[in-house]
């Protein structure tokens, strides 16, 4: 990692330009579509992000009249320490930032240095589990957090995410591995807003983008509105997770599937039923071709 931190000077004077990360951090997580989060890594895999720093300091006694001296103490290999934040109880954070203002405007009096993704991503191998995450521009309204080993395979030939991977991939993704349902189920999607139906064209919601939902209805709990989808046996969606084991997303909807409210249970949860596939009606028009 020396030869790393060999190439960064401490507080550099660099004009750096995240404005665009800036701009899709405002969209809150729980929101974002796949074309979000997959412009979103692009954007972070190309940023270059303000690092605090502290020097380790250890205490040294005078001899002559015993009073403590402050010394920096260098901490292998880096020279010093990345400012890390306490998450989940028990897990560290490292501290990152878009632009050297907000840490002036949270009060955070460190010196800096200005890294690339790649090299972040190498630091952070070398440490071993010691970070599980990034926090990019902590105490602000649009923090967000990613793991440590999202960022790592950022940097590797193949993403194995989904997610992160193309909208191409995913689809095809969702072409060769959609399963049908052997019987009636329910989906679940939470949100901020009620944005079913506010883009339902007469009473009809058509999803654009891929639509991630869960098999849990508790999952994001914080979210205020939940939407249930029905979907009949015959349909299909893509397992993202083990159907067993309960994920925030594990479950992929094509885009262009359609969706009839049902009926509202309450102010805040509506039932939606799938009414149509089109997704997968063209694959078998496709496959007819053929």
């Amino acid at each position: 990692m020396n030869e790393i931190i060999d190439n960064y000077n401490v507080n550099a004077e660099i004009e750096i330009d995240n404005s665009e990360l800036e701009d899709i951090m405002l969209i809150e997580p729980g929101m974002m579509t796949i074309a979000d989060e997959e412009e979103f890594f692009r954007l972070l895999k190309e940023a270059k992000l303000f690092i605090p720093i502290h020097w380790e300091k250890e205490e040294v006694f005078n001899i002559e009249d015993q009073s403590v001296v402050d010394v920096i103490k260098p901490v292998p290999p880096l020279g010093f320490n990345f400012i890390s934040l306490t998450i989940n109880d028990n897990e560290r954070a490292l501290v990152a930032f878009t632009r050297k203002e907000i840490m002036k405007e949270i009060k955070l009096k460190k010196d800096h240095i200005i890294m690339n993704m790649r090299d972040l991503a190498k630091i952070l191998y070398g440490f071993g589990d010691t970070f599980s995450s990034i926090i990019i521009n902590p105490q602000t309204e649009h923090s967000i957090i990613v793991n440590a080993s999202t960022l790592i395979d950022l940097f590797k030939e193949k993403a194995e995410n989904p997610f992160i991977a193309s909208l191409e991939q995913t689809l095809a993704t969702l072409k060769s591995n959609s399963v049908e349902l052997d019987k009636h189920y329910m989906f679940f999607i939470r949100s901020e807003y009620e944005f079913m139906e506010n883009e339902a064209v007469d009473g009809i919601f058509t999803a654009k983008m891929p639509l991630r939902a869960c098999t849990d209805p508790n999952f994001q709990s914080n979210l205020p509105i939940l939407h249930k989808i029905m979907m009949m046996e015959g349909q299909k969606i893509l397992y993202t997770g083990k159907s067993e084991e309960v994920t925030d997303f594990n479950v992929l909807i094509a885009p262009g599937c359609e969706f009839q409210k049902f009926y509202d249970e309450d102010g805040d949860t509506s039932v939606w039923r799938c009414i149509k596939q089109p997704f997968y009606d063209n694959l078998e028009e496709e496959d007819d071709e053929e």
